[in-house]
């Protein structure tokens, strides 16, 4: 559905996005096969205990992380394309330190503190074997800073526009030598240490790629302030930047504690093994997020470029688009994983079956209603609405501690998956809600629809017939999934116009694709709009 003015130059079109975005899922492809691979891996590998004191070990390391962040990549996907948008390349490149400089530090100061409390820490995580697990995590603090600022100057690319560092470093060569370094490790040992060496080493390397990468789109020709204006002072450029982004940088804590806090709960509460077999559990969370994220690494930098024009048909039609195609990636994950569940899980070894089926249904249907409403939290910090985004993160995060707290004891790993989709609704609600109040904005379309409809009839109700006919065998599982992803196709074919697919025709050879463009103001008329900072 091509949108007004497909001729236009001046702003984003779905071709565009369409392109960025099919790079993004290639990199999410490789990142969830690879993400599989090392739980499957780690599972099989090594004891149930050690897996699980590992598990949360990382899952504590990426909390640290998110800390250390201090919400930066938020900031960067905000702040970056507006100067860009509004010409001001001098603006752009001294926001990078102003983000960087402090990341560093906090993350210096993470890590020796984490190496400092590794040997508590491990008395709780890792009740059986505190010294080996005391060793893991002196081995990851170590590279808390390198992994810090990896991922802030893959944010700074990607504001550039340049979405192929991320996915080549991040998703593919990171991964790929974090899977290839675990086997390795266990051909050695079974040492915790050298576990998590071989796991958080690939950071180095990669942060000296995204260095070179970033050093190649720094050097590009900077000009001045757009029409001669005087370029903003620092304290001014900071001042905006981080009244911005320090809300964000408590919600980004947030939403990895929310992500992460119940493995290391569930290891505390119950035992490093129930962590291990929650982890297994879940794994096609992160799985199903990373085709999230690709949709949403193009989507972000397009709306703040919109929002700072004051484009709000334009911001709109992304969210609405975006949304859409969101849901045709995951609702087939999400529903293929719920019918499914014996087998996903059972791929992990024996003693990961049983409970590990019920948490894996519990999160499979919660995750259909997150991922049916779009990206909610983008649009409200691309709009400066990061105080709101914070809230909603610490009422999800809150909500899941309490019932983490209340149901694990009782219930086990199923008690902390519901905990996890309770908070997950509530945080799904609480954003759908105040960006149809403040921003009067629906991911709702027909196209949602279309996906939707299409998914349920050939993820969940085909395989589940053929499940219910012919057992919970993988070869049902595979009977049914099959002819499903067939059907799934047609009827995305037949409904490619109400999914605007037909940007993705300007991937094929030879051939320029549909011009699906979003006007947009010109930006010299753009330069005067003031853009709060919260």
């Amino acid at each position: 559905m091509p949108g007004p003015d497909a001729g236009s130059g001046g702003g984003p079109n779905l071709n565009k996005l369409a392109r960025g975005g099919a790079l993004n899922l290639v990199g999410a492809g490789f990142a969830g096969v690879q993400g599989i691979a090392i739980v499957s891996v780690i599972a099989h590998l090594y004891s149930a205990r050690l897996a699980g004191s590992f598990f949360a070990a990382t899952s504590l390391f990426l909390i640290l992380s998110a800390v250390a962040g201090l919400g930066t990549d938020a900031g960067l996907l905000r702040w970056l394309p507006r100067h860009l948008a509004l010409g001001d390349r001098r603006a752009a490149g001294r926001t990078v330190p102003i983000a960087l400089v402090p990341v560093l530090a906090t993350a210096a100061a993470g890590g020796l503190a984490l190496a400092l409390a590794a040997p508590w820490a491990a008395g709780h995580i890792g009740a059986d074997d505190p010294d080996q697990v005391a060793g893991m995590l002196r081995v990851l603090a170590a590279f808390l800073p390198i992994a810090a600022a990896h991922d802030a100057l893959l944010a700074v690319t990607r504001g550039h526009g340049a979405q192929r560092p991320t996915v080549l470093i991040d998703k593919i060569v990171r991964q790929a030598l974090q899977v290839a370094g675990v086997v390795a490790a266990a051909q050695v040992s079974g040492n915790a240490a050298l576990l998590a060496l071989a796991w958080v080493a690939p950071y180095l390397p990669c942060l000296l790629a995204a260095i070179v990468w970033y050093r190649r789109i720094a050097r590009r020709p900077v000009q001045a302030a757009g029409d001669g204006a005087e370029p903003v002072p620092f304290r001014l450029l900071a001042g905006d930047f981080w009244r911005f982004t320090a809300p964000r940088s408590i919600a980004q804590i947030c939403q990895t504690a929310f992500q992460r806090a119940d493995i290391v709960l569930v290891a505390a509460l119950s035992s490093p093994t129930e962590a291990a077999i929650y982890t297994a559990a879940t794994r096609f969370i992160p799985v199903s997020q990373l085709a999230t994220q690709a949709v949403q690494n193009v989507m972000q930098p397009a709306v703040s470029r919109l929002m700072a024009l004051d484009d709000k048909a334009g911001a709109q039609r992304i969210f609405a688009v975006c949304a859409a195609w969101n849901l045709a990636l995951c609702w087939p994950v999400h529903l293929a994983i719920a019918v499914g569940a014996p087998v996903y899980v059972g791929s992990f070894g024996e003693r990961y079956a049983g409970s590990g089926e019920i948490a894996t249904v519990i999160l499979a249907m919660a995750m259909l209603v997150a991922t049916a409403t779009g990206a909610r939290d983008v649009m409200l910090l691309m709009a400066g609405r990061s105080g709101l985004s914070l809230a909603n993160q610490g009422t999800a995060l809150a909500v899941n501690l309490v019932l983490n707290v209340l149901l694990i004891p009782p219930l086990g790993i199923a008690g902390a998956a519901l905990a996890r989709a309770g908070g997950l609704l509530v945080r799904t609600a609480l954003a759908l809600v105040q960006v149809r109040r403040i921003l009067g904005m629906s991911p709702a379309s027909s196209g949602l629809l279309w996906a939707a409809g299409s998914a349920l009839t050939c993820f969940g109700a085909v395989p589940l017939a053929v499940r219910l006919a012919a057992g919970d065998g993988a070869g049902a599982l595979f009977a049914g999934l099959v002819p499903g992803t067939v059907l799934y196709l047609v009827l995305l074919w037949f409904g490619r116009e109400r999914l605007a697919l037909t940007a993705f025709t300007s991937l094929l050879p030879g051939r320029g694709g549909q011009k699906t463009a979003i006007a947009v103001p010109d930006p010299a008329s753009a330069r005067s709009i003031h853009v709060p900072g919260n």
